[in-house]
């Protein structure tokens, strides 16, 4: 046994066994080169892969449509189509024509969309069937604004005027209609600005996870941005009016006129006067027991962050 062994191996080192496996090798590589090269007919099922659908069409019979192509081409194409099942694209808009039931495709109208999809070493010889038909079912299209889900933290002095603006600020979803009708808003996910003091843009995913699988949402993404500026504090005496008093009442009150806190940007600061304000006590919700007017600030600029009255107590009385 072991005479055996010893003979082989020493065959395998011989020079004459390697000079021929070398020949044998190149040989073999150059029959399936000239295989690959070679042209040759043949037919391969193509998946047909439908494109252009509008959003709210989904199509039922999506994985039953399939085109028999009948090419002429290399063996290096019919190679790549045995690994893999080829695709042929049809445009919805292009190479379907609408009838009672659905859509259907014919060799007639969309047979100039395939040809152009293949290069000019590959010629086609027939396709089959003549036609294909496409069933679609359709869905509900609907609108949701988008809800921020960030918290911003200013640097000291620093804020916004405007607020958060998110671009787009709502997005379509698409889906079956008792699917859609509880959503009402989607919000972004989570995050986190520290110390902001510039105007700033980013961008924000979607909370999508939890929604309806049935649902599409073709936006997963927001931008969120503000104008970030430098702010003040400002303090103005605004007059005091009591209204709906009776024609036959005379009343008096103090004080006069109280004073009202406002915070703005520095742009907006030295535009902001007494005028644009208003306070006001209303005579109709005294009761025996009251025994001050509480004042009430009506009217405020649009420019001002926040405000706060200095006096909530407005002493009175009544004379007959």
């Amino acid at each position: 046994m072991s005479r055996l062994s010893s003979k082989i191996k020493s065959l395998f080192k011989s020079r004459k066994i390697n000079v021929f496996a070398l020949f044998f090798i190149l040989a073999f590589g150059i029959l399936i080169l000239s295989k690959l090269t070679e042209v040759s007919t043949n037919t391969a099922k193509f998946k047909v892969d439908l494109q252009n659908i509008p959003d709210e069409s989904i199509l039922l019979n999506d994985s039953l449509n399939s085109l028999n192509l009948t090419l002429t081409t290399t063996g290096f194409k019919w190679l790549k189509y045995a690994f893999k099942q080829p695709k042929v694209a049809i445009d919805f808009n292009k190479d379907l024509r609408k009838i009672d039931t659905g859509y259907i495709w014919s060799k007639t109208q969309g047979f100039a969309g395939v040809l152009e999809q293949f290069k000019k070493e590959s010629k086609i010889v027939s396709i089959t069937p003549d036609t294909l038909f496409f069933t679609f079912d359709i869905n509900a299209v609907k609108y949701i604004p988008v809800k921020s889900n960030i918290n911003i933290n200013f640097s000291f002095g620093y804020d916004t005027l405007e607020g958060l603006k998110i671009t787009p600020d709502s997005i379509k979803i698409i889906g079956p209609s008792t699917a859609l009708y509880y959503l009402e808003a989607i919000e972004t996910k989570e995050f986190q600005l520290e110390d902001v003091n510039k105007p700033f843009n980013v961008t924000v995913g979607l909370q999508t996870d939890s929604i309806n699988s049935k649902i599409k949402i073709k936006t997963k993404e927001v931008s969120v941005s503000a104008v970030v500026e430098k702010f003040s504090e400002g303090t103005l005496n605004i007059p005091v009016e009591v209204i709906n008093v009776p024609k036959n009442t005379t009343l008096n009150y103090f004080p006069k006129s109280v004073n009202v806190s406002f915070y703005t940007s520095l742009s907006a600061f030295n535009t902001i006067s007494a005028n644009d304000f208003k306070v006001v006590c209303d005579y109709k919700a005294i009761n025996e027991d009251s025994k001050y007017l509480e004042p009430e600030l009506v009217k405020r600029p649009d420019n001002v962050k926040t405000t706060r009255l200095h006096q909530q107590k407005i002493e009175f009385i009544i004379i007959e």
